[in-house]
């Protein structure tokens, strides 16, 4: 699986069939985590706005470090972005990041069986870390050798799935709506994954601080 990305534009489903297909692994999106959308009005305004203000600037680098980290197994740096992510949520984000994660947590069996994501299971529920979705999406997806740039349109669509109704996209209109929103975020996933390549074209990758 090629670590690029396809930037679909809203009609085409390639890109959406692929972050649907790395955003499931078993976990089933049931409350918003740090995306929220009160259904009034159009869902993309509000979307773009979590883009900018909270996705870019700081999910999306945690996420790509997480991911890089994840590879070469070194946990105890994972946790301390984990905590920094902890440290930039409000209260409300805070809250359904952590309610979210337990479902990554607790029904993930075949990756109770993968040593490392054990190992970091037992530093959340040890109070060592918090464990939140992104740092927990993050490191699955890199354990299950999938690739940075999916991985990142992925958490885009997880996020805005699970701040979907249930059975919203199958009404009336709704599918190219939210194809509209999450084509939104495909130029951050192109800008976040540049950016790694950025960082190794002039030499050794830097911890980027979030």
């Amino acid at each position: 699986m090629s670590d690029t990305f396809h930037a679909a534009a809203p009609d085409e489903l390639d890109g959406l069939s692929l972050a649907r297909f790395v955003s499931r692994l078993g976990v089933e999106s049931v409350s918003p985590v740090t995306f929220v959308w009160d259904g009034r009005g159009p869902v993309s305004p509000l979307f773009q706005r979590w883009l900018g203000e909270l996705y870019r600037p700081i999910l999306a680098h945690a996420l790509v470090e997480v991911h890089r980290l994840s590879m070469a197994y070194r946990l105890d740096e994972i946790a301390a972005i984990d905590r920094r992510i902890d440290t930039f949520l409000d209260v409300g984000a805070k809250t359904r990041s952590l309610a979210v994660a337990k479902a990554f947590l607790e029904g993930k069996d075949r990756m109770k069986a993968n040593r490392e994501w054990s190992r970091f299971a037992d530093h959340v529920a040890k109070g060592e870390t918090p464990g939140h979705t992104p740092t927990l999406f993050a490191l699955q997806a890199a354990l299950y050798h999938l690739p940075l740039a999916p991985t990142l349109a992925a958490y885009a669509w997880f996020e805005l799935e699970s701040a979907l109704p249930g059975g919203y996209r199958d009404l009336a209109g709704t599918r190219e709506e939210v194809l509209d929103a999450f084509s939104l975020a495909l130029p951050e996933v192109r800008v976040a994954v540049q950016s790694v390549h950025d960082e190794f074209d002039e030499g050794a990758p830097k911890l980027r601080a979030i």
